[in-house]
């Protein structure tokens, strides 16, 4: 609840002023890690982001039990015993694109984006590479990065260790269109 209340109150500080805002209604995270034994693989649609195309500012906020898996135990784990979504429900970026002057013109783009992500309560800065297209009406984003679960405190049981990569590679699919004030999720 916290966190919800929390992103709450930064979203109104980031749309707040004369903002071109965009939103994400269609997005996509998913990950994929890959080991001798398995592969574990999970995506999740429900997302909330908001880019404010004048500053160049993102915010990104998913719900960690959105994630989905092929194998219902793999979810449990996931849940229970690894990302303890109870305790840390939901995972938060809030950054930046760094070459924002290129992005306001028509195309594809390739950016970097430096912000702080925020995991299983910890935080960390990071610079994502990514590529932005855009159009008069429509902003695609994707972008593909590595994350460390020891990073973000996320321990593997020994018995398990060989079953799961110590990184994750994250794959971010979204497509912003204008936000309007009376728009609901």
């Amino acid at each position: 609840m916290k966190k919800t209340f929390l992103f709450i109150l930064l979203f109104l500080s980031f749309i707040s002023g004369k903002a071109q805002l965009y939103s994400c209604k269609e997005g996509t995270v998913s990950f994929f890690s890959e080991t001798p034994f398995e592969n574990i693989d999970a995506a999740n649609k429900s997302i909330s982001s908001f880019l404010n195309f004048s500053t160049g500012e993102v915010i990104f906020f998913l719900q960690i039990r959105g994630f989905k898996f092929d194998k219902a135990l793999m979810q449990e784990h996931f849940n229970e015993k690894y990302l303890e979504s109870d305790k840390y429900p939901n995972a938060v970026f809030r950054g930046k694109i760094n070459e924002r002057e290129i992005v306001s013109k028509p195309g594809a783009h390739n950016v970097t984006v430096t912000g702080k992500l925020t995991i299983h309560g910890v935080e960390n800065e990071i610079t994502v590479p990514g590529i932005i297209i855009t159009t008069d009406d429509t902003i695609k984003v994707r972008c593909l990065f590595t994350v460390a679960l020891k990073d973000y405190n996320i321990t593997i049981p020994k018995l398990v260790f060989q079953s799961i990569a110590e990184t994750v590679t994250v794959k971010i699919n979204g497509a912003y269109t204008i936000y309007k004030k009376d728009e609901k999720k």
